[in-house]
């Protein structure tokens, strides 16, 4: 039973529904590595591990059933729970206790989840950082806005989380923190009981250590089984476009590198890789997005703005009138371009499977004042495309660095059983 803090969700819940391991067990490894890690990482707003134990205990005492029985998960703090406050990150709502669970808690917890804590945002999933410090390093950023997910999973307290996206809240600190973040298609997990930031993008999505892993957890969140990897699909060779982006030199060495070794290893495994020409709308992509996610933002956060200014950081405060500064036209302008990108992706993925692309512009940068660059992110988000990093690279001061695999739109099947053959075949190149 050593290291079970270690043992993969899909094998541990095998083990749990064998009857060979027990959900206390599992939750007690948890436990213990958050009173060692949880100090200096601070990945957790709010903690109850007494509840999260005795919940265990009751699991343990009847059958098992469920997707997730017995697994401790952590929940990002703009996502309410019933039993556990949700602050969205902000001063403003200290103490703020919801009468329910969001959609997407109370589906895990059906599976049999238990749910350890409430995991650090920025401020209502923006850009002013929260307490978290990276696990590999503590003086550098977890990145944002699901901060706390990505270095609880890093750090090995949870092995599973929930974040969400707008602009690049899951790829950015999935990549920083050396784990496997999720983001679905657009709408795939219910956003029922999530803070709204911008109604077009927000995407609910999921961070683990591996491909399987997280499509179990989005399984279980979404009532989507089928979502799970089979064993047939390991052996699966998808074909894979090497895309470089319309902001390939915004991306580090490392970073660069990180994507060329990963198509190179591929293509030595007897992946078909092609590198694509980027359409020339994908340039304006990343504005588009802005000013969409800018001008719904105001809208969303006017009644703390109006009414909490005092209460909210200067960051948001320059955010939300730079939402009230994008003009009707501005706005049709980027709605336009965003439905123009949309038909040109179709046409990239009627050529390959899957996309691979830079994850985040290299290794977390040093220090907690700002959660890095979203500039990878932000065109997957404003597509809607289910995307999801892998870890693997290491950059030049010992820090994770991901890259990024994108999919077809509401192809998450597909698309995760792409993932999951690209890493086996990744993790096999590794190991010869």
């Amino acid at each position: 039973m050593d290291k079970l803090h270690e043992l993969p969700v899909h094998e541990a819940v095998v083990q749990i529904s064998q009857g060979t391991l027990k959900p206390s067990q599992l939750v007690a490894a948890y436990v213990e590595q958050i009173a060692q890690l949880e100090p200096d990482v601070g990945a957790f707003v709010h903690l109850d591990v007494d509840a999260a134990l005795n919940k265990a205990r009751a699991l343990d005492t009847m059958a098992p059933t469920g997707l997730l029985c017995g697994v401790p998960i952590g929940v990002k703090d703009i996502i309410e729970t019933a039993d556990m406050p949700t602050g969205y990150g902000s001063p403003i709502y200290a103490h703020h206790q919801p009468a329910a669970d969001a959609a997407c808690v109370n589906e895990v917890r059906a599976n049999g989840a238990v749910v350890m804590g409430k995991t650090v945002s920025t401020e209502f999933a923006i850009f002013h950082p929260g307490k978290t410090a990276n696990p590999h390093h503590l003086a550098h950023t977890p990145g944002g806005s699901s901060s706390g997910s990505a270095a609880a999973v890093g750090a090995g307290m949870v092995p599973l989380a929930f974040g969400t996206q707008t602009a690049a809240s899951v790829f950015r600190p999935a990549s920083f923190c050396g784990v496997v973040g999720y983001k679905p298609s657009y709408g795939l997990i219910q956003r029922g009981g999530v803070k709204t930031l911008s109604e077009a993008f927000d995407t609910v999505g999921v961070m683990g250590r591996c491909v399987k892993d997280v499509a179990l957890f989005a399984a279980a969140a979404s009532r989507r089984h089928a979502l799970i990897p089979d064993a047939s699909s390991a052996d699966a060779k998808p074909t894979v476009g090497l895309f470089r982006t319309a902001h390939w030199d915004e991306a580090d060495e490392a970073s660069q590198a990180a994507v060329l070794g990963f198509a190179q290893r591929m293509s030595k495994c007897g992946v078909r890789v092609q590198e694509l020409v980027v359409p020339a709308v994908f340039g304006d992509l990343l504005q588009a997005q802005t000013d969409v996610m800018l001008a719904q933002a105001a809208i969303a956060l006017g009644y703390e703005c109006t009414h909490h200014a005092s209460k909210c950081s200067d960051k948001l405060l320059e955010v939300l009138e730079a939402g009230n500064a994008v003009s009707d036209q501005r706005l049709q302008e980027a709605v336009n371009t965003i439905s123009a990108a949309q038909a040109a992706a179709k046409d990239l993925f009627a050529q390959v499977d899957v996309l691979l692309s830079p994850a985040a512009p290299g290794e977390a940068p040093r220090g907690l004042q700002a959660t890095g660059d979203p500039v990878f992110g932000r065109s997957w988000s404003a597509l809607g495309t289910p995307g999801l990093t892998l870890p693997g690279a290491t950059g030049p001061n010992g820090l994770p660095i991901g890259v990024l695999l994108c999919g077809a739109l509401n192809q998450d099947r597909k698309f995760l059983a792409a993932a999951f053959a690209l890493e086996q075949s990744y993790k096999a190149s590794l190991d010869h």
